[in-house]
């Protein structure tokens, strides 16, 4: 029986309105009171109030260790190992969670997120309660809990930047970082992180050839895993990291006695993004059934931009995704096959590639032969012509960080000033016309700014941000809430924290091993799938696609929607000024600005479905 499987069938559904919790800071101190659909359970026992909403995989291993019932719920078990170990207990919990503790003996509460904030965690800090959900909505139903939006993240939002990873886009409500517990006691509340499988100011503890045996047993591991919540689905796209979840999954199904999985193939029009080919031969490869489904059929006559505005009018939050109407469509078709779960490659472009910024640690260290190596992988990985990817190995990835470190050891104030001042000076002047805003949105700009000097180099600086970029978290939260309303788990192996932990720590030159990105699952699925080509496969981006739909229907739905009414009445936009802008991107004006007109659009729809 897979490890999960106990425990699985204790989680709760993920569909409906969500539930929040509170947990009372006065007399008595601890009590927690539950609201909304499919709460999840509390158990209490030895003075702890427990909450656990999530999956526990390594549920009898501490049944036993705990000296529990084989029966035990996941929140048993994580009461009684709280009780043994206080907040030690999150070292050894191993799932997708979020938790809550009222502890009367210590007299505090505390909340803990998963590893990798698969499941979110969202908190209002009131003066006799902490209310906590994985949802924003039911925190917005809370009394006395206010919906005013966020004023200055919403701005920052339209300039891709997020300076304060517990900042949500309403005013009183937080977000709970992944892998971090936030206590709170009668001296006030403190947050700390729990989970760092590399830990920044420490070398790196790089695999060892036996850790570097297991990678496949660990990636075995991770799907099988998200196959224990029930019948199986696929998105399946043309890329190593779904293909090689697939293959894993296929496998993992038959040993085991489980339904094959389903593929779950979206059908791009574009030439340059279509994988119909490659999907169709993996599906009959793995001899799995295939649902194709076009990408015109997926958004039933309207245009995509229209079905996201549609979309995001519904979710509590600003939508990320545009793409999300047509894998909802592909999901409903999943469910209608009995599919409960469905798997994604997500992650893998964070944990299976090398970050181009290895390009300064080599030159920096004078590796000619390296940089030319690495050079090389990236032309023959990702489609782009030879110029670009020279010139961004060489400079933007290369002596431009160097360049920038020079000035910083040489003159770090001056040099901190001046990126910060580059930075402001590239906000749109569009954005925030209203001055008080603007200089919020200032005084934070360099708030997150990247140290020009990384002690342990540029590589392992940049691949942190796939676990500290707010992000990440933003993203799984929205893969989280996209699934809780169609009812169906939407799970990420590659995003699972034991696989993590040692795709963190593998050296890049055998990241990229065979001289190409993704080695580490390339070749394994080159000799499983023969007559696909995947030994000299480069990377798909549907950016060209993209950038079509932007210009193609953006006109139509920008006249529809006669103006940002709500963005300019809230001084987030100066609409006159954005008005012309718009225009000139229709025009086909400064092409690599496209993506700010569904960052407008987007915002916009959301902002006029709100009650704030």
């Amino acid at each position: 029986m897979p490890e999960a499987a106990l425990t699985a069938e204790r989680s709760q559904a993920i569909a409906g309105a969500g539930w929040v919790a509170s947990l009372s800071r006065s007399i008595p101190l601890g009590s927690i009171r539950t609201d909304g659909e499919q709460a999840p359970e509390i158990v209490t026992v030895h003075g702890l109030s427990v909450l656990f909403d999530g999956a526990l995989y390594n549920g009898p291993e501490l049944a036993r260790e705990l000296s529990l019932s084989a029966a035990a719920s996941p929140c048993a078990i994580a009461a009684a190992a709280w009780h043994r170990w206080g907040a030690g207990a999150l070292d050894r919990l191993k799932g997708i969670f979020l938790l809550a503790v009222a502890d009367r003996a210590s007299e505090s509460i505390a909340i803990a997120r998963d590893p990798l904030g698969v499941y979110p965690g969202f908190y209002v800090l009131a003066p006799d309660a902490l209310h906590v959900s994985t949802s924003v909505a039911p925190l917005l139903n809370v009394a006395g809990v206010s919906r005013a939006v966020n004023r200055i993240a919403l701005a920052d939002h339209l300039c891709h930047r997020w300076p304060d990873p517990e900042e949500t886009y309403f005013e009183q409500i937080r977000r709970l970082p992944p892998a971090n517990v936030v206590t709170i006691t009668s001296r006030g509340a403190s947050r700390r992180q729990y989970w760092d499988p590399d830990p920044i100011d420490q070398p790196t503890r790089w695999a060892t050839q036996e850790e570097l045996d297991q990678f496949e047993t660990v990636l075995d591991r991770a799907i099988s895993r998200a196959m224990a919540f029930g019948p199986t689905g696929i998105f399946l796209s043309g890329g190593f990291d779904s293909i090689s979840v697939a293959a894993f999954a296929t496998d993992i199904a038959r040993r085991s006695g489980q339904r094959d999985p389903l593929a779950l193939s979206l059908v791009f029009p574009d030439p340059t993004c279509n994988e119909e080919v490659v999907q169709r031969g993996v599906a009959n490869g793995l001899g799995i059934d295939q649902v194709l489904l076009s990408f015109e059929e997926a958004l039933g006559g309207r245009g995509l931009i229209e079905a996201a505005t549609a979309l995001i009018a519904e979710w509590p939050v600003p939508m990320l995704n545009l793409w999300n109407p047509a894998y909802a469509a592909l999901s409903a078709r999943g469910q209608a096959r009995g599919c409960r779960t469905i798997l994604t490659g997500n992650g893998g472009d964070e944990w299976l590639a090398v970050s181009p910024f290895l390009a300064a640690d080599l030159i920096k260290s004078l590796d000619v032969v390296g940089f030319v190596r690495f050079a090389a992988t990236l032309k023959r990985s990702y489609r782009a012509s030879r110029l670009s990817l020279w010139r961004g190995a060489v400079w933007t990835f290369g002596l431009r960080p160097l360049m920038s470190a020079a000035l910083g050891r040489m003159a770090p104030g001056w040099w901190r000033r001046s990126r910060e001042q580059r930075l402001i000076a590239s906000t749109p002047g569009w954005i925030a016309p209203d001055r008080a805003l603007r200089a919020q949105m200032d005084a934070r700009a360099g708030r997150n700014l990247a140290d020009p000097n990384p002690p342990t180099g540029f590589y392992r600086r940049d691949a942190r941000t796939a676990l500290d970029h707010p992000l990440m978290a933003i993203e799984l939260e929205e893969h989280f809430e996209f699934s809780r309303r169609l009812g169906v788990r939407l799970l990420h192996p590659y995003w699972d924290a034991d696989l993590v932990d040692l795709l963190a720590r593998i050296p890049p030159h055998l990241l990229n091993r065979g001289g190409r990105a993704k080695g580490m699952v390339r070749h394994t699925l080159a000799r499983r799938f023969p007559g696909l080509g995947f030994e000299r496969h480069k990377k798909v981006a549907a950016t060209s696609f993209y950038h079509r739909i932007l210009l193609e229907e953006g006109p139509r739905l920008w006249r529809a929607m006669d103006g940002v009414r709500e963005l300019a009445r809230l001084e987030i936009v100066d609409g006159r000024m954005l008005e012309s802008t718009v225009h000139a991107l229709f025009a086909g004006a400064q092409p690599q600005q496209l993506y700010r007109l569904w960052d407008v659009l987007g915002l916009e729809a959301w902002l006029r479905a709100q009650r704030y």
